[in-house]
This record gives structure tokens, C-alpha cells and sequence, in this order.
């Protein structure tokens, strides 16, 4: 029967540090299994313990992030880590071609601003303009409309008033009508009896025979 091996003896056959290891997890605090997170009871020393960890961890990404900025392009809006990499990005095609696009539209930047300033001024004139003659002709609709409500209030007022004098217009044109008849009655028969005796005066003589005549003929 082979009998299993002992731990702490110190065997000079071992590897360096072959037995330190040994020792560690023969141990009787480690004989035992890790407990979790979730297993370990919620104390007031290990809720410190979290405390630090977490702002040790914490202050260790705000030194990385404010070391890391020296590689930080704000042209590409690229972040690098190592100071290689930040400097072949420098050199390359793709941030030079951004470089010059970028002088190149400070440059003209002005011009174009100014280009657009103007057009769109001259829009907003048109608006307005277009605005001013739609009121115009709107208002000259209303005025329009005034005036005709008004002619037709003025017609309708005249023709109120002259409903009641037409009975004393018809009175007066019946007595005209009536003596212009008289007077042509009287006309007419005067017109007659002068007629009649110019025909009497105007009627040719008779010729009538002389016994005289015929000897005084004779004679000559």
C-alpha cells in the first residue's frame, strides 16, 4: 500500500517556490471554496473596502483619459493609445487630405457666407414684396365692394322717394295731354271754315253769253 504524500515536509527535491504553493492551498483557510460576491455577507468593512477599489479604479481611468489626450486628433476626431500610433496617423494620406480641405474652406468660407447672407435677404425682399401686393389687391377688393353696397343703398333710398310723387306726375301729365287735345280742336275747325271759303273765293267765273257781244264783233 502506497501511502499518500504528506504536505509540510520540506523535500529538497521540490522546485523553487514548489512548496510556498503547496503550503498556500493546504492551507485551512483555503481548503474551502471561494465564496461569491453574493455570498459574502454585507459588512460595513467590506462595503469600505468596495468604497476604495471603486475610486482607486475610478482615478486610474481619469489619469489614462488625461494621458491619453496628447493622442487625440480633433481634426479626424480619432483617439489613439500609443504615441506610434498617433504619429503615423499624422503622416498619413487621410488626415493631410482633411488638413487642406480644411484651409481650403476657411478660405472661401467668408465669401460664401457672404453669398448667402445676400440671397437670403433678397428672398425675404421678395416676400415681403409679395406680401405688400397681396394686401393691396385685397384691400382694393374691399374698397370695390364698399362702393357698390353703397350704390346700391343710394338706389334703393332714391326709389323709396320717388314712389309717393308719382301720382301727382301722372295728375299733371293727364291735364296737359288733355289740353293739347282742346287746342287741337279748336285748330282743326278753324283750319276748316278758312279752308272752305278760300275754295268758295277761288272757284272759276262762269263765262256767259252777250247778245251784245256777238254785234260789237260784227261791227269790227
Amino acid at each position: 500500500i502506497i501511502e499518500p504524500i504528506k504536505s509540510g515536509i520540506r523535500d529538497p527535491k521540490l522546485g523553487v517556490g514548489k512548496q510556498e504553493e503547496d503550503d498556500f492551498f493546504t492551507a485551512e483557510e483555503n481548503i474551502q471554496r471561494r465564496k461569491l460576491d453574493i455570498e459574502v455577507e454585507d459588512t460595513e468593512e467590506n462595503a469600505k473596502k468596495r468604497e476604495v477599489l471603486a475610486e482607486r479604479e475610478q482615478k486610474i481611468q481619469t489619469e489614462v483619459k488625461e494621458i491619453r489626450k496628447v493622442f487625440y486628433c480633433d481634426l479626424c476626431n480619432k483617439q489613439y493609445k500609443l504615441a506610434v500610433e498617433f504619429e503615423a496617423h499624422l503622416s498619413s494620406y487621410d488626415h493631410n487630405h482633411r488638413k487642406r480641405f480644411k484651409e481650403m474652406r476657411e478660405m472661401h468660407g467668408t465669401s460664401s457666407r457672404d453669398d448667402r447672407q445676400k440671397r437670403e435677404q433678397q428672398r425675404q425682399e421678395r416676400e415681403m414684396a409679395k406680401f405688400a401686393q397681396m394686401a393691396d389687391a385685397h384691400k382694393q377688393q374691399q374698397e370695390q365692394k364698399q362702393r357698390q353696397q353703397d350704390q346700391q343703398q343710394q338706389d334703393e333710398e332714391s326709389g323709396s322717394v320717388s314712389v309717393p310723387t308719382a301720382p301727382g306726375t301722372t295728375t299733371a301729365l293727364a291735364n296737359q295731354d288733355q289740353r293739347k287735345a282742346l287746342k287741337f280742336g279748336f285748330s282743326s275747325k278753324g283750319g276748316t271754315s278758312k279752308n272752305t271759303t278760300g275754295s268758295a273765293a277761288k272757284k272759276p267765273k262762269v263765262a256767259v253769253a252777250s247778245v251784245f257781244g256777238d254785234d260789237s264783233d260784227e261791227e269790227q
